[in-house]
């Protein structure tokens, strides 16, 4: 299985996110997807990259074939999807928990079913967890448990894409320094993330980020 790096992680979820999502606005001119790469929500962390790099990013991920590029009739505007799905073989629920992990990183169960659900039918922790082994049974798995296998509150998972000295370990995932896995019970847990996934939800369907302005302006 290919590794990414952080950049190529951000573009590829972004794709798969818009194309479940937003799919009336999908493929993404270079402007959109690098608005949606940055936008302040469902991302971790949040980052500022420019065309230039997002361009060079897509060109290498094309080249990999994981990226295809359109004109449309009579445009001289490029447009932008992803090729990865279907390269590695994933249906709507794999893709939609992939690209969370992919947006956010290493996640509980409870913050992935509530926040994948928005791309994908993932109404429970038993669909999920069923996702989750099917992605981890893979030939070349493409999600993995960090936490303890004794563990039964709030278990991390990660994508297995990283390269070998970005990859999370599993004592990273046990010191967590995230909130809801360290205090909070997995009923609360997921309906936090089940409100943010709302959120974000109708900003997607409202084509608006955070700062209120279009992401699909130019």
């Amino acid at each position: 299985m290919p590794t990414l790096n952080a950049i190529e992680r951000r573009v590829i979820g972004t794709l798969i996110e818009k194309s479940l999502t937003t799919p009336q606005n999908y493929p993404l001119s270079l402007n959109s997807l690098t608005n949606g790469c940055n936008q302040k929500s469902a991302r971790d962390p949040e980052t500022s990259y420019t065309e230039v790099e997002v361009l060079e990013t897509l060109q290498g991920l094309k080249r990999r074939s994981f990226a295809t590029e359109f004109f449309g009739a009579g445009s001289r505007v490029s447009k932008w999807e992803e090729a990865f799905v279907a390269v590695v073989g994933l249906g709507n629920e794999q893709a939609g928990v992939l690209a969370e992990l992919l947006l956010r990183g290493p996640q509980t169960e409870g913050e992935l079913r509530a926040r994948a659900s928005r791309m994908a039918q993932i109404p429970d922790l038993a669909t999920l967890h069923k996702v989750l082994e099917e992605l981890n049974t893979r030939e070349e798995p493409l999600a993995t448990r960090l936490s303890d296998p004794n563990r039964s509150r709030g278990v991390v998972w990660a994508h297995t894409l990283y390269p070998e000295d970005e990859a999370p370990t599993a004592e990273e995932a046990s010191l967590s320094t995230r909130t809801t896995v360290r205090t909070a019970s997995p009923a609360i847990e997921e309906r936090l993330a089940t409100l943010e996934a709302r959120v974000k939800a109708l900003e997607d369907q409202l084509g608006v980020g955070e700062s209120g302005e279009s992401e699909h302006a130019s």
